[in-house]
């Protein structure tokens, strides 16, 4: 079981990636490295670190991979690589197989806000861009406290 201070680190941590990219379209690399190395000192305290870089490698080759098809397809990006860094940062903290319900519930938190926005009146484009870090830094804290805490 985790202790308070982990989960504070890493909640601390990305709440300062989604505020930070909810205004600017950016999460800034110092964050993204923040999260990887206090998740590897984590996982490092508590004998995990095979599971946390295997999580390193596929958060970041999940993104990346899903970003060069859609520009494969489409021509332009569809995801930042800062999305693809915090990804890899969240996978040092819950390891590779909590990566999927990561993006998973990212995602669907992103419909849901579109959905609101929507409902809301506000037109949106298919060109118009959203940070999807946000909604990733809501879901990673969701899947680490469950898999901690239950």
């Amino acid at each position: 079981m985790p202790t308070l201070w982990e989960s504070g680190v890493l909640a601390a941590i990305l709440a300062t990636a989604a505020w930070i990219d909810f205004r600017t379209m950016r999460i800034p690399n110092v964050v993204n490295l923040a999260l990887g190395v206090s998740g590897l000192i984590v996982a490092w305290i508590n004998a995990d670190l095979l599971t946390a870089l295997l999580g390193v490698a596929f958060g970041y080759a999940l993104l990346f991979g899903a970003n060069a098809l859609y520009r494969a397809v489409r021509g332009r990006d569809g995801v930042g690589m800062g999305d693809a860094k915090l990804l890899a940062g969240a996978g040092a903290w819950i390891g590779w197989m909590g990566l999927p319900f990561v993006v998973l519930l990212g995602s669907a938190l992103g419909l849901v806000y579109v959905a609101a926005v929507r409902v809301a009146g506000r037109e949106l484009k298919r060109t118009d861009k959203l940070p999807f870090g946000p909604f990733l830094c809501v879901a990673i804290m969701v899947v680490w406290i469950v898999l901690e805490y239950s």
